[in-house]
């Protein structure tokens, strides 16, 4: 009977598991919040495929040695990267308001990860075995290495940290969910000290990221099924909880409504599955334009998006930004020169009270009002 060792079978579920995590996922990738999700599984299964290879090539160090070298080199690079990845997908469900505040605690993340990849690669190219070496075949740890470990350690902590010391930030559906991810990341490491052979630190990362998962397919009622992002009821949701803010807060905000100005031709003339990649394709646009804004599809080829951009200088620069990635799309693939987008947009003046019914009515009229002169021309 062959013995399996336990580093393989937790290696082999833990990758299996990012990847249905990553193919199920996709609904949502057109989400600024997808799109940091799947960093992460990205990085971490990155992380246990360099973890494996290298584990085998230290094995057979008579053939595959230079392997062990070139992937544990990988992951010493990238393990302060995958909490990275972490802080900036947390981030993204807090509020923008008081991001100025979270901005130390960011910057102290990224400088550690900037050094770390510098200091490994150092050590590495100019054989100083800071961190690890190799002699005789056999795998060795540096005289930096507990150092490093401990401060990678505190880096994972110091996610969790963040992530209870900005708690109010958060989402108010998103406050206890979100905080799996850190925990349990925090627990895999742990562990790690305890089961030296067995690398926790990524299965817990997986286990997190399978909670939050999870939860946040059970809000798959808000996301529209063709684009990821939000649909007609989750955008009402977010902008009733926008107005709320706004009104407790006194922090306005900006709504835009757009519409794809003659999409029917797109159908017409090279059919509906090309309508529904235009469709894709303005999500995308408008994900990348109006960068942590909430992206929402009225339906058809209606858009919103909930800002908190109030200057309109700045509104009509990213609207620009739009129209000219749809024109370049358009001129691509051989649309109707009469494809373009229609807009208007309002400015939530927290003093008024209005709701958010008259809210929309009044940034919807203004958008059929331009509509009606792009097809007066």
């Amino acid at each position: 009977m062959i013995e399996v060792p336990g580093w393989v079978v937790l290696n082999f579920y833990t990758s299996f598991i990012l990847i249905l995590l990553l193919v199920f996922q996709n609904k949502t990738s057109w989400l600024q919040s997808g799109r940091k999700y799947s960093a992460i599984l990205v990085c971490t299964l990155v992380l246990l495929i360099c973890e494996t290879v290298g584990r085998i090539g230290e094995h057979n160090p008579d053939r595959l040695l230079l392997l062990a070298r070139i992937f544990y080199y990988l992951i010493f690079l990238l393990d302060p990267v995958d909490i990275l990845f972490a802080v900036s997908y947390i981030d993204c469900w807090m509020a923008r308001e008081s991001s100025v505040y979270r901005r130390n605690f960011k910057i102290a993340f990224q400088s550690f990860a900037l050094v770390n990849a510098v200091a490994v690669t150092i050590s590495v190219a100019l054989n100083l075995r800071w961190f690890f070496y190799f002699e005789d075949g056999i795998y060795y740890r540096g005289e930096y290495f507990m150092i490093r470990a401990a401060l990678l350690m505190l880096f994972i902590i110091l996610l969790l940290v963040y992530s209870i010391v900005f708690r109010n930030d958060f989402m108010s559906e998103y406050k206890n969910m979100i905080l799996f991810l850190p925990i349990m990341a925090l627990g895999g490491a742990l562990l790690q000290i305890f089961l030296s052979n067995i690398d926790m630190t990524y299965a817990g990362i997986a286990l997190g990221c399978v909670v939050i998962f999870f939860f946040f397919q059970s809000n798959d009622v808000n996301i529209d099924y063709l684009t990821g992002v939000l649909n007609r009821r989750g955008l009402d949701i977010k902008l009733d909880e926008k107005i709320k803010n706004s009104q407790i807060n006194g922090k306005d905000f900006s709504a835009i409504m757009m519409d794809i100005d003659n999409f029917k031709t797109i159908n017409d003339t090279f059919g509906h599955e090309e309508g529904d990649w235009a469709i894709k394709q303005m999500a995308d646009i408008l994900a990348d334009a109006f960068d942590g804004a909430m992206i929402g599809r009225f339906g058809g080829d209606e858009f919103c998006v909930v800002s908190d951009i109030i200057s309109k200088d700045e509104i009509e620069e990213r609207l620009g930004e739009v129209r000219a990635r749809l024109a370049a799309l358009k001129r691509k693939k051989g649309w109707d020169p009469d494809v373009g987008v229609s807009c208007g947009y309002e400015i939530y003046n927290h003093r008024k009270n209005i709701t958010r019914e008259q809210f929309t009515e009044n940034i919807d009229t203004l958008m059929y009002s331009e509509k009606q002169e792009h097809h007066g021309k």
